[in-house]
C-alpha cells in the first residue's frame, strides 16, 4: 500500500483479480461507473472515492494515515460480502462507453501477427470489447494521444461532493523521463508539489526560501508545458516521479 498526503490518497495492491466482482458491484451500487479498456469501476464507499482495477485500488481522500488502514479493512470486508452474495445478485455487465469490436479493430495494426495469442486482429478486438483481454497484450496497439485523470472535489466538511475529469495530453507530458527535462532540485520540488505540499511546506522541507520554491515551480510549469499544480501532479504520476 502506498500513501500520499497531506490530505491523503492511498493505493492498495491486491493479489486476487478483482474484475469478476465488477458486474456485481455495478448492480448493487447505483452511483457506480463501470468502464472498460482498461476494466475499472468507480464508486463512493463510506464517503471515500474508490477506483478498482484488476489488481489495485485507488482511494482518496483521508484525513490521516490511521483512517487509511481502517478504511482498507472495511472495504475488504465489503468486497468479501459481495463475493459471498454473488448467487443472490443479478450482475450488470453494462459499461460506460463500451466500444464495439469494429471500433477497436480500427486501433489495431490489422496484420494478424498473432502476437496477442489470437488468430486475427478482429478476434483480439472482440476479446477486448468483452473485457477478456487488455491492450498491453498487443505490442503494436495504437498509443493514446491523451490520458484522463479523475480528481475528487470536497465540500467544506471534507465530504466528497463531485469529481472532475481532466484530459492530459501526452504531447504536453513528455514521457522521456523527468531527468531529461528537470534538474534534480526541480524533481524534488515536483515530487512534493504532486504529493499536495504547499509552497511554504516545500520550502521548509527542502530548507530553501519560498521565493526559490516559487521560481522552481515556474520553471517546472514552463518545462512541462502545464499551467497548474493538478496537471503537474498528473505529469509526475505518469513519469513515476511520486
Amino acid at each position: 500500500m502506498n500513501i500520499v498526503g497531506p490530505r491523503m490518497g492511498a493505493r492498495f495492491e491486491v493479489v486476487q483479480d478483482l474484475r469478476p466482482l465488477f458486474p456485481y458491484l455495478n448492480a448493487t451500487r447505483p452511483e457506480a461507473k463501470y468502464s472498460s479498456n482498461p476494466d475499472r469501476i468507480q464508486f463512493v464507499f463510506e464517503e471515500i472515492l474508490c477506483t478498482l482495477y484488476s489488481s489495485e485500488i485507488i482511494a482518496a481522500a483521508f484525513p490521516d494515515e490511521d483512517s487509511v488502514y481502517l478504511f482498507g479493512d472495511r472495504l475488504l470486508e465489503y468486497l468479501n460480502e459481495v463475493y459471498e452474495k454473488q448467487e443472490t445478485i443479478q450482475p450488470d455487465y453494462e459499461t460506460i462507453g463500451r466500444l464495439s469490436p469494429i471500433d477497436i479493430y480500427q486501433l489495431l495494426p490489422k496484420t494478424n501477427c498473432r502476437k496477442c495469442g489470437q488468430e486475427s486482429c478482429l478476434a483480439f478486438a472482440a476479446f477486448l470489447s468483452k473485457g477478456q483481454a487488455t491492450t498491453s497484450e498487443c505490442p503494436d496497439f495504437s498509443k493514446p494521444i491523451a490520458q484522463k485523470a479523475v480528481y475528487p472535489i470536497f465540500d467544506r466538511d471534507g465530504n466528497l461532493a463531485s469529481t472532475v475529469e481532466l484530459n492530459i495530453s501526452k504531447e504536453q507530458n513528455n514521457l522521456s523521463g523527468p531527468g531529461d527535462l528537470l534538474t534534480e532540485r526541480e524533481v524534488e520540488v515536483l515530487r512534493l508539489l504532486a504529493s499536495g505540499s504547499s509552497n511554504p511546506e516545500i520550502a521548509a522541507t527542502l530548507s530553501i526560501s519560498q521565493h526559490t520554491v516559487k521560481s522552481h515551480v515556474t520553471h517546472i510549469y514552463d518545462k512541462l508545458g502545464v499551467n497548474d499544480r493538478a496537471t503537474a501532479a498528473v505529469w509526475a504520476s505518469l513519469n513515476n516521479v511520486l
